[in-house]
């Protein structure tokens, strides 16, 4: 044991006489900067890889050329010059007819006539009716069919209630809950691979539902995996909705190419999955393209990782069901998909409901309480 001891002592006093007449050659200075520099190289790098990892190596270096082309002098000025030439063009086309706008309360109250002055106003409006794809979803009169249908019924149980207070409101609580069953039994919630617990809440529009989707897959994996750096995962063909939940709710978002078929790439999802990963997106059909996502791939991506997965159908939800029944070879969309835990349908768009009013869905209530908020 002594030997041993004195063995190591003589190498350790070798090693450091060694390292003490290499090192004197340096100045001191170089030697305290060294490591620092190291430490700053090393850390660039690790962001720059980060960023190719997250954006795309084109992305990325399209980023940075763009940054150091507005360094040189003279062509930031430029760009800020074109940019806010384009922003008066705006303003200057919409200033006369805002000149007539009031922006005060008027001293006197404006009587009958101000029912005229808004018929009048709306008679400018652009004859829509059959026009403008996904913008308004019912068509026809407003005076007569359907559309007058919504207009009483929405007049009579919505105009003037508040669902916060379900004990007074008691038929609004009852046909909003109507609404949420029908629209989960079109969606699987009676088959039995959807588990018999789909659940749900009506939402004021796509983008409310895909956000409580997204605050609710979040809090269900903190609670689950103790995932504190969250990140999702969509396909470049998912609705910007996805861009504003990541912001509100502090989740990293990576957006994924589609493939040839203009369908979310589950190869390129699937590399992107991490032990910070809460959440997939899968789109049914997604807006850009109207071409569905493989649902059932994803699903199963999404099972064997132990994540969520959202399927938004805010456009598809009240066709795809109608078009499978008619026999269209429509591929597996909704609960009874392996995988999937919840869901976003638009019951304004092709549920010819009054704007705005959706629908999110849950696989079960054991993810749905983290939808809400409870105040202590």
């Amino acid at each position: 044991m002594d030997s041993f001891s004195s063995s190591f002592n003589s190498f350790l006093n070798h090693f450091r006489a060694s390292a003490n007449s290499f090192l004197s050659q340096f100045e001191p200075l170089a030697l305290l900067l060294a490591p620092l520099l190291t430490l700053l190289v090393a850390r660039f790098l690790q962001s720059f890889l980060s960023v190719i990892h997250e954006k795309g190596l084109k992305a990325t270096f399209l980023g940075f050329f763009m940054s150091f082309i507005k360094l040189i002098p003279g062509v930031k000025s430029y760009v800020d010059a074109e940019k806010q030439k384009v922003v008066d063009k705006l303003h200057s086309g919409s200033k006369s007819i805002r000149e007539k706008w009031r922006t005060d309360l008027p001293t006197t109250g404006l009587g009958v006539g101000v029912i005229d002055e808004m018929k009048d106003e709306k008679s400018k409006d652009v004859d829509w009716q059959g026009k403008c794809s996904g913008t308004v979803y019912i068509g026809g009169s407003e005076s007569e069919g359907h559309f007058s249908l919504i207009n009483e019924a929405c007049s009579m149980l919505f105009a003037h209630t508040n669902p916060l207070h379900l004990d007074v409101f008691k038929s609004v609580a009852r046909f909003e809950a109507e609404v949420v069953a029908m629209t989960a039994a079109l969606l699987g919630s009676k088959e039995k691979a959807s588990g018999g617990q789909v659940c749900g809440n009506m939402t004021s529009g796509g983008t409310e539902s895909i956000l409580l989707a997204v605050k609710t897959s979040r809090d269900y994996m903190k609670m689950k995996k103790g995932i504190t750096k969250p990140e999702m995962i969509i396909a470049e063909s998912a609705h910007s909705a996805y861009d504003k939940a990541a912001q509100y709710f502090n989740i990293k978002l990576r957006r994924v190419p589609v493939d040839k078929e203009f369908q979310a790439d589950v190869k390129a999802i699937r590399q992107h999955i991490n032990r910070n990963t809460i959440l997939i997106v899968g789109s049914a059909p997604g807006f850009p393209h109207g071409i569905i996502d493989p649902i059932e791939e994803l699903g199963k991506l999404a099972y064997s990782y132990g994540v969520c997965f959202h399927v938004d159908l805010c456009l598809g939800g009240f066709v795809l069901p109608f078009a499978h029944k008619l026999g269209y070879p429509i591929p597996s969309f909704d609960f009874t998909v392996m995988g999937v835990t919840s869901i976003s349908v638009d019951v304004h768009k092709y549920g010819l409901a009054p704007k705005g009013t959706s629908v999110v869905l849950y696989r079960d209530h054991d993810i749905r309480k983290h939808q809400f908020v409870a105040g202590y």
